[in-house]
């Protein structure tokens, strides 16, 4: 079945699906313990040779359970129930990388429900059950389904080959040469790193490549893009302290490092905050040494919750403050969060832009 099918079939069923706000609150308060015991059970059922393919992959299985987790709570309170669909095909082929197929996946979702019906009681575990009853209706359909993936450039791909083979001079070749052809420092963050870095995801993803070689491919790409940026420096200067920061629970930083980099590059004093840092953490820090604006970045649209709680939180605490956010995890929800925020920039280029007219603006 193709991908689109799948999404008009969830459009047409998910319209009668009700979810109270009572039914949210008890999955946010129940979630870490339906997690421990979803994993305690695959832990104790993983015993025995006929699921050596779960035993093989047991710490990667843990780690999913709990991402599964963070996008229900996202999907439930929010209502996005075409993120649910597209996380699943991810999660589907991610699994099928691993050599687990349909019937893990059906386990693994029968023990989902099994372990909510532990928690929480009717009607609310009904109410939260259609998501999941849905998936496992359409479990064969998902597997047959595949993301669309954009091909990549010839650049990219020789990029990615050198990075593998760990010949940096190589990859600072190609970097300087579509820079030098491009003339545009966003274009080879756009058309070249990220799509580098997406790609290093994916191959990871579905176990084509190991987390050493991803480890290492980043971390010689992360090098080689720090340097690239001191080096074409446009020394302007602006009198304003702008902070970029990764949501609490996002994992993913290098799309907020490049934007930093990028902005400081355009003359900003920029506070970079990596990933994973707590909602606590990032007020205090603001309150120490208050912004003009600050810049949110999410990648997956599980950590919603977590924006939205950051959100509100900031609007309290600093009035004045501009807030932006961008991020791959803001094209499925871009409704949404445009409500929370004052600027959703869709490159850097118009992030720039729009916080120089907010400077302008202020003057």
């Amino acid at each position: 079945m193709q991908t689109d099918t799948l999404h008009e079939k969830l459009a047409e069923e998910c319209l009668e699906w009700q979810i109270s706000d009572s039914a949210v609150k008890q999955f946010r308060e129940s979630m870490h313990n339906i997690v421990a015991t979803v994993n305690k059970k695959f832990r104790l059922d993983a015993v025995g040779i006929e699921n050596s393919d779960i035993i093989r992959n047991l710490d990667f299985l843990m780690d999913a359970h709990i991402h599964l987790a963070e996008m229900l709570m996202a999907v439930y309170q929010f209502r996005i129930w075409h993120d649910l669909l597209d996380e699943a095909i991810c999660y589907a082929q991610s699994i099928r990388g691993r050599e687990l197929y349909e019937k893990y996946f059906i386990k693994m979702l029968k023990t989902w429900m099994i372990s909510m019906y532990g928690y929480i009681k009717p009607p609310e575990v009904n109410e939260l059950f259609l998501s999941l009853d849905w998936l496992l209706r359409n479990v064969y359909e998902l597997f047959e389904s595949e993301t669309n993936e954009a091909p990549i450039s010839s650049e990219t791909s020789q990029l990615l080959n050198f990075l593998f083979a760990n010949d940096k001079s190589k990859v600072e070749e190609i970097i300087n040469s579509f820079y030098n052809d491009k003339k545009s420092e966003e274009a080879v963050v756009n058309q070249l790193i990220m799509p580098a870095l997406v790609e290093i995801g994916r191959l990871w993803g579905e176990n084509k490549i190991t987390v050493a070689d991803e480890h290492l491919a980043t971390a010689s790409l992360r090098s080689l893009y720090h340097v690239f940026f001191k080096s074409h420096y446009t020394g302007i200067r602006w009198n304003q302290r702008i902070a970029v920061c990764c949501v609490p629970g996002e994992e993913h930083e290098i799309g907020a490092e490049l934007l930093s980099l990028y902005l400081g590059n355009r003359g900003w004093s920029v506070n970079f905050v990596g990933h994973s840092t707590p909602e606590g953490e990032i007020i205090r820090m603001l309150e120490q040494n208050t912004p003009f604006a600050i810049i949110l970045s999410m990648s997956i649209t599980s950590h919603l919750p977590a924006l939205s709680s950051l959100v509100y939180r900031l609007r309290g605490k600093f009035p004045s403050l501009n807030i932006l956010a961008g991020g791959g995890g803001f094209r499925q929800a871009r409704e949404i969060i445009y409500k929370l925020v004052d600027a959703m920039p869709s490159s850097f280029e118009e992030c720039n832009i729009l916080l120089e007219n907010m400077v302008k603006s202020h003057a």
